[in-house]
C-alpha cells in the first residue's frame, strides 16, 4: 500500500468511526482482518481499535476457512 493510499484508508476509517459514534449513536464497532494482513491491522490500530482476539476459521475465502484477528473500538476508546 502506498503512503497516499494508506492515508486515505486511515482517513476513511476515521470518518466511519466519527459517523458511527456521532450521528448513529453506536457504542461499539468491530473489525476483522486476515492474520497476515498487517497493513489493515495498522490502519485499525491508528484509528484506536484494540485487538481483542483471534477467531479460528472465521470466514471461508476461496474455499478455505481462514483465521482472523478481531478488533473493537468503543465510544469510550
Amino acid at each position: 500500500m502506498t503512503p497516499v493510499v494508506g492515508a486515505g484508508v486511515i482517513a476513511a476509517v476515521a470518518a466511519i468511526a466519527e459517523l458511527a459514534f456521532g450521528d448513529l449513536e453506536l457504542h461499539r464497532l468491530e473489525a476483522a482482518t486476515l492474520v497476515a494482513n498487517r497493513a489493515s491491522q495498522r490502519v485499525l490500530e491508528k484509528n484506536r481499535f484494540v485487538r481483542i482476539g483471534l477467531a479460528p476459521h472465521y470466514l471461508r475465502i476461496a474455499g478455505v476457512w481462514r483465521d482472523h484477528v478481531l478488533f473493537q473500538r468503543t465510544i469510550e476508546d
